[in-house]
């Protein structure tokens, strides 16, 4: 009879490299103990990694003298909330930087969820913070652009943005398409929406 660890490699062999999964993909096989113990074993002999408890990855392989690329953050986090069927967006700080308004990078990612509020704590020692919000109306741009610049505007504040900060933002805009951009200016705060439509326009 072939044991759980065979049956959860040959599973695991069969994903993409990068693939990010978790024990309960894999009860078909066998008992969460078992699999747990398989999972484990596979991580010891270094075919797997484990960016977090629970959380583990079939690496992207870096070169044959590197070894593996640990998945980033934003991947796990992602995963997570496919996982959990909950929305995400990055928060504040997060979106700024990603954007290029914030030269400070952030060790530790924030996302506002429609999930609940939990904290995971990756091996590299960065943490993902997922919050909590009832304000559903930020999870419907159908735009990605839009809904961080959003988010960057509410975290920078209005007096934060100068000109080379509008300009970067106007730089981002003209990426997105103009049917997009006139369902989601209706979605943020009014003074965040001006400030957009202004940059928008100029």
């Amino acid at each position: 009879m072939v044991g759980t660890q065979t049956l959860v490699l040959e599973k695991i062999r069969n994903m993409e490299r990068g693939t990010i999964f978790f024990i309960e993909d894999f009860i078909d096989l066998g008992s969460l103990g078992s699999v747990r113990i398989a999972l484990m074993e596979l991580k010891k002999q270094g075919l797997i990694l484990r960016p977090a408890r629970g959380i583990y990855c079939y690496p992207r392989i870096r070169n044959e003298y590197s070894g593996f690329i640990m998945p980033s953050p934003e991947n796990i986090a992602e995963a997570l909330a496919a996982k959990e069927r909950v929305r995400i967006v990055p928060y504040g700080d997060n979106a700024a930087y990603k954007l290029g308004l914030s030269s400070l990078q952030i060790s530790n990612l924030k996302y506002l969820t429609d999930g609940a509020s939990r904290t995971i704590n990756l091996t590299t020692g960065q943490k993902i913070f997922f919050n909590h919000t009832s304000e559903v109306k930020i999870f419907d741009f159908c735009n990605e652009t839009m809904q961080m610049i959003s988010a960057a505007i509410r975290a920078l504040t209005a007096e934060c943005l100068d000109a080379e900060k509008r300009r970067i933002i106007h730089k981002h805009l003209r990426t997105v398409p103009e049917s997009e951009f006139l369902k989601d200016i209706t979605i943020p705060p009014a003074w965040v929406g001006e400030i957009i439509l202004d940059i928008w326009n100029n």
